[in-house]
């Protein structure tokens, strides 16, 4: 059986994982690299790829290259399927006087849609200096 790791405990092995690697080419990659860090310390301990994800850029251990697909789904998103965090809509404004939303776009992360989502397929973690 394992534990769920703690937010420190999970700092802590990926801060140990980058010490060891610049780039980490997959997510999941990422995942087994921490998960084999975690378990050196006798008792076995598991976190989800999101919430590593999550804390990986929370707290600037890395940034993040995405790779995209477009969706055929035209509806509004409101946070970030990268980080979390809330979009802020990219407004154009139009002939009239009115505006026009052109898209989404994440402060925190860079992540960007328009009017087709772009749905995130792979995340590349580069080890920040």
């Amino acid at each position: 059986m394992y534990k769920i790791a703690t937010e420190e405990m999970a700092v802590v092995a990926i801060r140990n994982v980058f010490a060891k690697h610049r780039t980490i080419a997959s997510q999941r990659l990422l995942k087994s690299l921490v998960d084999k860090e975690m378990e050196e310390g006798g008792e076995p301990y598991k976190i989800a790829e999101k919430r590593l994800r999550f804390l990986t850029l929370d707290n600037g251990i890395a940034t993040v290259l995405i790779e995209y697909r477009e969706s055929e789904t035209k509806r509004a998103i409101s946070m970030c399927p990268v980080c979390g965090a809330r979009l802020k809509r990219a407004r154009n404004m139009t002939v009239f006087g009115g505006t026009v939303t052109l898209g989404y776009n994440c402060p925190s992360c860079g992540y960007n849609t328009g009017a087709r989502r772009r749905v995130p397929v792979k995340y590349t973690f580069i080890r920040r200096k």
